[in-house]
């Protein structure tokens, strides 16, 4: 089968034939059906993460097609489930409290065990969530590694009131454009920022009320509006110190991207004598993957990028990088 493989960090991943996985206790194999690319599959590639073991199978943002029968698991050969991108023990203490994005047994698909961005894959039972086979695809494979981590994120930080101003910087971003969709679901208004100006028009499609192009102190043009109840910050250190200073007193930043992984100059001030706080946020919860189904389900967000050939990967790794892409890339086995 064809599998996207990274033989050595700082060396390009490319797309290779490997042997299709067999059956294992305790696991589950899936045909893939949506495999989606993110910037974490980048990084991984640069090698901000040194403890993944190569050589490596990336892609951990996928849907699949269970190919036998599990009752052990309660699975049946043609579900279509959705998968968390991690595996977790469900014994300790944040497993039990419905964090189980924090266990520290966790292992990454894609980075700690072969990930998604092939034709078939073994999961841990326990990663999984069935659905009907009406659900998009392409937001089947993003509902736990985008939509789930964005709700994860909002609910961290205490949610979204109606009415509430919200901005989201890189918004034409995978990341970007779903938060934009998701913030306006909990009844939010909502302002997108963009460095590019060829790419308002896609942002447009996420229905913000504003927009702003900025390619440096976008907080100007914030404050205009009034400032912000809440920023998610897709982006990290090119954007933080703006997103900061964008807050209403009281507000909060929930931090999602960090694309160069550099740190950021910190003005304590701004938090201190403006009560503003600052909230990571990693990964979803089970808990928050039902919460991004039910999303579906009402029609308040959908899949937003384009789709491209797994077999295509080389081409859009190269969009992503050079900050072509446009939402999501769903890479189709």
């Amino acid at each position: 089968m064809k599998a996207i493989v990274l033989e050595r960090f700082g060396e390009k991943p490319r797309p290779v034939d490997v042997e299709e996985p067999g059956d294992k206790s305790g696991w589950i194999k899936l045909r893939v059906v949506r495999s989606a690319l993110c910037y974490r599959d980048l990084l991984t590639y640069k090698g901000a993460f040194p403890r993944a073991k190569l050589p490596l199978i990336l892609g951990h943002e996928f849907t699949g097609e269970v190919v036998r029968d599990y009752p052990e698991y309660g699975f049946s050969k043609g579900d279509r489930v959705l998968t968390l991108p991690y595996t977790f023990c469900g014994r300790c203490e944040y497993c039990l409290t419905g964090r189980e994005n924090l266990c520290r047994s966790r292992e990454w698909y894609g980075e700690h065990l072969p990930g998604s961005h092939t034709e078939y894959i073994l999961v841990r039972p326990e990663s999984l969530v069935k659905i009907d086979g009406e659900m998009d695809p392409n937001y089947a494979s993003i509902a736990s590694c985008v939509i789930g981590m964005i709700i994860n994120g909002i609910d961290n930080a205490g949610g979204i009131e109606e009415g509430d101003r919200v901005l989201v910087t890189g918004a034409s971003g995978g990341v970007g454009i779903h938060a934009l969709q998701i913030a306006k679901a909990y009844g939010a208004e909502t302002i997108a920022v963009t460095r590019s100006e060829e790419k308002i028009k896609f942002i447009e499609e996420a229905e913000p009320d504003h927009i702003i192009l900025s390619d440096g102190e976008f907080s100007k043009e914030v404050k205009k509006l009034g400032g912000v109840d809440m920023v998610i910050e897709t982006v990290g250190e090119p954007t933080f110190n703006q997103s900061l200073r964008s807050l209403k007193w009281g507000g909060k930043i929930v931090v999602i991207g960090n694309v160069n992984v550099k740190p950021v100059d910190l003005q304590l001030g701004l938090i201190i004598l403006r009560q503003n706080s600052i909230h990571g946020t990693l990964s979803s919860t089970r808990k928050t993957l039902y919460k991004a189904i039910q999303l579906y389900r009402l029609g308040k967000v959908k899949a937003i990028g384009q789709e491209m050939d797994l077999t295509d990967f080389e081409k859009a790794l190269e969009k992503m990088e050079a900050g072509e892409s446009r939402g999501r890339i769903f890479l189709k086995p």
